[in-house]
């Protein structure tokens, strides 16, 4: 498990594999190591305890919205940016066309993963096309990702997803990646993205998880990207359709202990968006 970015993949995904009847992600304990548990551990530890069950409801946000997106336009695409160890494809009843982004040595072991346990037959066959790009950060990886994905995706509807990503970039990266996502997205599909709002910086477990950034994932001088709400209801060329944060997520469910303190949970908000 190397540190960073790629860290946090295995945390986020020990968080899934903890709570599955929430999450919904039946596959997330094919992932699971003994060093990304003692790590995940500790993040609850140093951060807040309730952060594992704040990301199942983000991921069951999101899982929902997809296969009712996949109901609807049996032949859109799926593509996920910043995929780290999640197992969209697989959590859909019938495939769908996928594509995964993300860092080189990620997507190289998880391919190796996945053909193993294709090859045991724990997981089934899906049409995935695995995209590698080193740095969003970078104008010149953004152009040529979204040259890749625009010819992949043609007129197709897509639903793009961006789950735990946009807090890793800067806002010119955000801006210049919502700006390429406008160029490729045809009109009716669907983007979907996690953020924080600037009123939780002030939050003590929002500076814990700064300091668990630097010190336990090593990297250095870490400040989470925050987006306003206005943000999303002013984006050109998409219409804001559904919104929620895990405190009322939690209350949607019977599964789950309502968060009810909002001082100690880790507040993102998640966001669906249609292309008009």
């Amino acid at each position: 498990m190397l540190p960073g970015v790629d860290a946090s993949a295995h945390v986020v995904n020990c968080f899934r594999a903890k709570y599955t009847n929430i999450s919904l992600d039946n596959f997330a304990h094919l992932w699971v190591t003994k060093p990304a548990e003692k790590l995940a551990n500790r993040y609850l530890q140093e951060v807040g305890k309730s952060e594992d069950i704040a990301h199942c409801l983000r991921h069951r946000f999101f899982l929902e919205r997809l296969r009712e997106f996949h109901i609807q336009a049996t032949s859109g695409v799926f593509i996920n940016i910043g995929a780290g160890f999640t197992n969209y494809p697989y959590l859909i009843n019938t495939p769908i066309a996928s594509c995964e982004v993300d860092k080189p040595n990620l997507i190289k072991s998880k391919q190796q993963r996945i053909q193993k346990l294709q090859s045991s037959q724990r997981l089934s066959e899906r049409d995935i096309l695995f995209l590698r790009t080193t740095d969003l950060n970078k104008s010149s990886e953004n152009k040529k990702l979204f040259d890749s994905l625009s010819q992949w995706i043609g007129s197709r509807q897509s639903f793009i997803l961006m789950e735990g990503l946009l807090y890793w970039l800067s806002q010119d990266s955000v801006n210049s990646l919502f700006k390429h996502l406008q160029q490729t997205q045809a009109a009716g599909s669907l983007l979907a993205l996690n953020a924080f709002k600037p009123s939780e910086t002030s939050k003590a477990i929002f500076q814990r998880l700064r300091k668990f950034s630097e010190k336990g994932y090593g990297i250095g001088n870490f400040s989470p990207n925050t987006l306003s709400e206005t943000f999303h209801e002013n984006l050109l060329g998409y219409k804001l359709i559904d919104q929620a944060n895990y405190i009322n997520l939690s209350k949607q469910l019977d599964e789950v202990k309502e968060l009810v303190d909002k001082d100690s949970v880790l507040e993102e908000d998640c966001y669906l968006l249609r292309k008009i």
